[in-house]
């Protein structure tokens, strides 16, 4: 799958998913499909996208998230080793268009990257906002901090929603949600070689 930026279209996504409401990921459910404009204003279908033996869509919070940056960056460094295990990368993420198609060139990122300025994504799988900024960076992991000096990570001004969480969600080729972890703080996302790891024990299914 070739690196690209791409915005949802609520209009698409409602169309889609009409009369389903807010729809939890968890394992074993069935994702819904939804349609994006890809930089080219194609409209993609994400069940089109399911090629491999699992996808992984991570939500991530908004370009300016120093946490975000660093876990771009290092599914960036990983991409070539998990797509070779049969693991196709996607993000999700607040911004606009224009933004992250700017961004994601910049950081030669090699995987789709989806804009969500809307909040579509994140609303319809009911992915929630920390309650406080106090919990939003409660226990957030110290590694993850020491690792932004060597990616030259910089915070910058949020967008959108400051206190969004994220979320990893891995599926087959049919679309069945094979794991599901909503995070807690600001850092709980799982690493490349932590989501390789946990997907060891998940069955290839056909």
């Amino acid at each position: 799958m070739k690196g690209t930026a791409g915005c949802i279209r609520n209009d698409l996504l409602r169309e889609n998913a009409e009369g389903v409401g807010q729809v939890k990921l968890t394992e074993g459910t069935e994702i819904d499909d939804f349609l994006f404009l890809t930089m080219n204003g194609n409209c993609e279908s994400f069940r089109s996208q399911l090629k491999r033996d699992f996808t992984a869509v991570i939500f991530l919070r908004h370009l300016g998230c120093g946490m975000s940056q660093l876990d771009m960056l290092k599914y960036r460094d990983a991409y070539h080793f998990l797509k070779n295990q049969g693991i196709e990368i996607m993000m999700v993420i607040q911004g606009t268009e224009a933004a992250v198609s700017e961004r994601t060139a910049k950081m030669k990122i090699p995987y789709t990257v989806i804009a969500d300025p809307d909040q579509a994504l994140y609303e319809h799988f009911d992915i929630p906002s920390s309650d406080s900024m106090r919990n939003l960076v409660y226990g957030v992991s110290e590694e993850k901090l020491l690792e932004f000096e060597y990616y030259g990570i910089e915070c910058q001004r949020f967008e959108g929603n400051e206190l969004q969480l994220q979320a990893t969600i891995v599926v087959d080729r049919k679309g069945q949600v094979v794991l599901s972890h909503y995070s807690e703080n600001i850092s709980d996302v799982p690493s490349p070689s932590e989501l390789y790891q946990m997907l060891q024990a998940v069955p290839v299914r056909n």
